[in-house]
């Protein structure tokens, strides 16, 4: 049964730059079933004498229980030969594995238990050697910095498109990359480009010019698209970046479509990558004990998706154009559409993000995240300087729609009356320009694994950071490990102190130290 034509239930029919070879998939596998969910129905009646230690419930504290429920508790099990086990499978998730890959267009796809994160970690280190050098932005999540550690590898860093209205970063620009990638003599000798698509905010760029440029020059293009894995399931989103022909791409299933929070997928294509190093680093990198909970949730994610998927996300689309246009009609707020798209760093948009711009208020978004929930009950997905961000899925209703345009008309008014003091305009007045990208001295690795000393922050100029230093606003690392503290940096740290809404990264939130490496 093919339940969409034109994003079919096998990857033939949406092969594009990165045309899948099924080399780890069972054409005689239907995209209805549901292995791990089968076995786990199987294994029910079966006399447990294994791990875990709550016997399928029977023996799990009564509070636990009644929290979870005895159906959870009964599908905690483990790698017994009954169940496959997830480091070398041959049977139920092998199957359910499959049947993703061939959903999804790719070769073959990992179910990971440690969160896109662990995709990620996996994706690095199965591309890269020590010593070798990686293209990221500047802006990456911190697990791509963990992955480059553990790897050895030297970052070159870009700087993405920064919208000084909104007051958060976009994609890096392909002209920027292009000419970063002629120029730079690191760059010019980097093994792969590694890529966020798309952004927190849902801003894309078009990966297949981006794609042909970087193979061109024989290097990997890695994608973090943990946001993105709905992405293949409706016509009106961003193209996948396994469509437009990335290597290996990382996508958290729990993020935007149904799978429990830590469940993923990492998906490998084409001949650049080594399968076997894969498999080594996805064993060394990944639980022996893997969630059958997590597990099952993947199946279920990728059967709804093959069978619903169109118009499931369909549904979300709709919830989201709704809210962005009235969100549109309160005077005060702003949501930024599809009038984003063209401008530098941002090629599409998906729409399921909602960026719901608070500045002429006068507020933040620290300020109206605080609002919604402690006011008004709603949480929203995050916030930061200018904006809050919420996001729509098909579990979402036409009633969570009233309910937040409710809480925004109520937080505009407390706003106006000066419920919530005005705080905005002074940050704005007073945020410094980003300094320059900082000298890298050493690999992060070595930053991280040598001597450290903590030093006043007014005497480390010219030191080595041992750690990472993001400011919000605007969000973006102004150190990471291994760079050298420059005065322009330390300038912009000195302001940052005493202005940022949050400091992430170093041991020290208030800035009055920092960790940096001895004797270099």
């Amino acid at each position: 049964m093919n339940a969409f034509p034109g994003y079919a239930l096998g990857a033939a029919s949406m092969q594009g730059p990165g045309q899948a070879r099924h080399l780890f998939q069972n054409p005689n596998l239907s995209q209805e079933r549901a292995p791990i969910i089968e076995a786990l129905f199987a294994y029910r009646d079966i006399v447990r004498l294994h791990m875990p230690g709550h016997r399928g419930g029977k023996g799990a504290d009564p509070l636990f229980a009644s929290l979870l429920g005895q159906e959870a508790l009964l599908s905690d099990v483990t790698g017994v030969p009954a169940m496959d086990e997830l480091h070398e499978p041959h049977g139920c998730i092998r199957e359910a594995q499959e049947l993703a890959a061939g959903l999804f267009g790719a070769e073959q796809t990992y179910f990971v238990v440690n969160g896109t994160s662990g995709a990620i970690h996996t994706m690095v280190l199965s591309a890269l050697n020590d010593g070798d050098y990686i293209v990221i932005p500047r802006n990456i999540h911190k697990s791509i910095l963990s992955a480059i550690i553990l790897a050895g590898a030297h970052p070159l860093f870009v700087q993405p498109v920064y919208d000084e209205y909104l007051g958060f970063a976009l994609g890096v620009e392909k002209r920027t990359l292009i000419r970063f990638l002629n120029t730079n003599p690191d760059a010019q000798n980097a093994k792969a480009v590694l890529l966020v698509n798309p952004t927190y905010y849902g801003t894309t760029q078009n990966l297949t010019s981006i794609c042909r440029a970087i193979h061109k020059r024989g290097k990997l293009l890695l994608v973090d698209e943990a946001h993105g894995p709905h992405f293949h399931f409706h016509r009106s989103l961003p193209e996948p970046a396994l469509r437009s022909g990335a290597d290996a791409v990382a996508q958290g299933a729990h993020k935007m479509i149904g799978a429990l929070t830590q469940a993923s997928m990492l998906h490998i294509q084409g001949p650049r990558i080594d399968r076997a190093r894969a498999k080594a680093w996805f064993q060394c990198l990944t639980s022996t004990s893997a969630s059958y909970l997590l597990l099952a949730s993947l199946d279920a994610a990728r059967r709804q998706m093959a069978l619903h998927g169109p118009e499931l996300i369909g549904r979300a689309i709709e919830l989201a154009d709704t809210l962005r246009e009235e969100v549109n009609h309160i005077s005060g707020l702003y949501c930024f559409g599809h009038e984003i798209t063209g401008q530098p760093g941002v090629d599409a948009l998906d729409p399921t993000k909602v960026t719901i711009t608070v500045k002429e208020l006068g507020i933040t978004g620290y300020q109206a995240e605080i609002f919604l929930r402690d006011k008004m009950g709603i949480q929203v997905e995050m916030s930061d300087l200018n904006n809050v961000l919420v996001i729509m899925s098909f579990g979402n209703t036409a009633e969570d729609i009233r309910a937040l345009l409710q809480g925004l008309r109520a937080l505009k008014r407390a706003a106006e009356i000066g419920q919530i003091p005005k705080k905005l305009k002074a940050v704005q007045e007073t945020v410094p320009n980003l300094p320059p990208i900082p000298e890298m001295a050493l690999t992060p690795r070595k930053a991280v694994q040598g001597k450290c000393t903590r030093v006043p922050l007014n005497e480390s100029l010219g030191r080595v950071s041992a750690e990472v230093v993001t400011c919000y606003p605007p969000g973006i690392p102004i150190l990471y490990p291994g760079e050298v503290i420059s005065k322009e940096t330390l300038d912009y740290l000195d302001m940052m102190k005493k202005l940022a809404f949050g400091i992430s990264g170093p041991e020290d939130k208030t800035l009055t130290t920092l960790r940096v490496v001895e004797n270099v």
